[in-house]
């Protein structure tokens, strides 16, 4: 008598986020270890926008990551950047997932000679 197996289900979005968080907790070049003087506890600083331009540069992407970056280098004065990731947030999504905050940067940008 022969076995059968059965397939294995992956939930994709567990399968994500699980992955976000194993990129973020194993990525040391982003995060930087610091000692608090009163208490001589530690704590930890975490480069968010280089974490996420690594997991987008690995293929993941999605609409909160685009609306961070580009909010990110607007708020920096990097608008050759900010454009980039808003160009892709607004080319792969559609406006009812987008924030009016980016979606006014956006607009600006677009108008200026950025």
């Amino acid at each position: 008598m022969k076995k059968t197996v059965k397939p294995l289900k992956i939930n994709l979005p567990q399968f994500l986020s699980f992955a976000f968080i194993l990129l973020a907790i194993t990525n040391a070049n982003s995060q930087t270890v610091h000692y608090d003087s009163i208490n001589k506890q530690k704590f930890v600083l975490v480069d968010v926008e280089k974490t996420y331009e690594r997991i987008i540069a690995k293929g993941y992407e999605s609409v909160e990551i685009y609306e961070s970056l580009g909010n990110y280098y607007y708020e920096n004065k990097n608008f050759l950047k900010s454009r980039l990731y808003f160009d892709k947030l607004f080319g792969k999504y559609s406006l009812s997932q987008i924030s009016s905050k980016s979606k006014e940067r956006y607009q600006l940008i677009r108008k200026s000679i950025y």
